[in-house]
């Protein structure tokens, strides 16, 4: 197994990169480039993107013409500066869709960032997609007949969480905006404004104040073993790309109207097991879902106090305890098989593999969930640790002294 980041160093050489995360970590993912020999092209497309990769470092281009103009400049740049590989972060975004259609066309590298599958101490780098677009097969017997003699190395921790993230995106979206007459045409996969960001932080933070103490009360209940068997909704942040484009489902509020319809009927026949619903936290301030669970207790009334809703609870609590969990895709599931847990996936997840998740219906899951393979998974995550991920974070420096 060769890891992706020797795979790119190996047989690139000409490197143009397309949006990063917010933040510095493309600036010194250059840096780091450099130093190994390569030459690197930047192209930005809004302020935020000039703020943390300003257009006087050496190749670095301002895109400033419409979103219809930006193939036919992208094969020119290509062909002028005879670009071998092109790097993005996520790739369901404009732009970089538009660059991997031209990669494909004309035989060129094209790999995509995205966050860990093995959080927190990890990033991932793909060639070709993430995620659903990854191009590992979806096959146990893929897996099983890979190397198992090499070590997988103990990741280093890294400095991370909402508050490094959240200083990123406030400076970045606030340059974005106050630059907006120089990049008239941007087109970009969320809201530019600081403004509409610091409205719904500031709520994140008050209802992380205000439910501190009762969810602290409930995870001290679940360590003790007092809610009994339940099983877990890990959601996923409403405008998230694994929702938007690797799912059938058009938001949120569709996935769980049908697993809490599918668990009432489940629960109406079958004793007291619970249903727990855990917001993701970087949704916290930009949606509210109990008036769902509410909807379902005005047509099943004999299941009020059997679902609970909660925002910060931990995870890894939630994990020890409970008997199964339902996503569409989330990265959570992966928690969850690393402790052995029954997964069933609505969207389309990397991870969607039989033997490792549940492959039967929503229905039969409340009754028999399929537990995972142990030994599979152990060589799921040797794969990806030794191919896929990277140690480190995008909101520090860390990941490529790492690498």
């Amino acid at each position: 197994m060769e890891h992706n980041i020797t795979r790119l160093l190996k047989y690139s050489h000409n490197i143009l990169l397309l949006q990063g995360p917010v933040g510095p970590f493309f600036l010194d993912f250059a840096q780091w480039l450099r130093h190994q020999g390569k030459t690197v092209f930047k192209l930005n497309f809004n302020g935020g993107d000039e703020y943390f990769y300003p257009n006087t470092e050496t190749g670095t281009f301002a895109y400033r013409d419409t979103p219809e103009h930006f193939l036919p400049f992208l094969t020119r740049f290509c062909e002028t500066h005879r670009i071998d590989s092109l790097i993005c972060f996520g790739d369901t975004r404009f732009y970089h869709r538009q660059a991997k259609q031209l990669a494909k066309q004309n035989n060129l590298s094209f790999w995509a960032f995205e966050e860990g599958y093995f959080r927190p101490h990890y990033i991932t780098l793909e060639q070709n997609g993430v995620n659903a677009y990854s191009e590992i097969p979806r096959e146990a017997e893929f897996f099983r007949q890979q190397n198992h003699s090499a070590p997988i190395p103990e990741p280093k921790a890294t400095a991370g969480g909402f508050l490094p993230m959240a200083k990123c995106a406030l400076v970045y979206y606030a340059h974005a905006f106050f630059k907006r007459k120089s990049y008239p045409d941007t087109q970009h996969h969320r809201p530019l404004s600081p403004g509409y960001y610091s409205k719904h932080w500031l709520i994140s933070l008050f209802r992380r104040l205000f439910y501190f103490l009762p969810e602290y009360r409930f995870t001290q209940q679940i360590a003790k073993g007092k809610k009994g068997r339940f099983f877990t909704v890990a959601l996923q942040v409403h405008n998230d790309s694994q929702v938007k484009v690797h799912s059938s489902y058009p938001d949120i509020d569709t996935f769980l109207k049908q697993v809490l319809q599918s668990f009432a009927a489940y629960a109406v026949q079958n004793g007291d097991t619970r249903l727990i619903i855990k917001q993701h936290p970087m949704d916290r301030g930009f949606n509210d879902y109990r008036y769902l669970i509410e909807q379902l207790y005005a047509q099943h009334p004999q299941l009020r106090g059997r679902i609970d809703y909660v925002r910060d609870v931990s995870m890894p609590v939630l994990l020890r305890h409970t008997a199964g969990m339902v996503t569409l895709n989330s990265t959570s599931g992966i928690s969850a098989l690393w402790h052995n847990l029954p997964v069933i996936t609505l969207g389309n997840a990397v991870y969607n593999i039989p033997e490792l998740t549940h492959q039967g219906s929503l229905d039969d899951f409340w009754h028999n969930p399929q537990q995972p393979d142990a030994e599979l998974f152990k060589s799921y995550h040797r794969y990806h640790i030794l191919t896929t991920q990277i140690n480190g974070n995008f909101y520090n420096r860390t990941a490529f002294q790492a690498a």
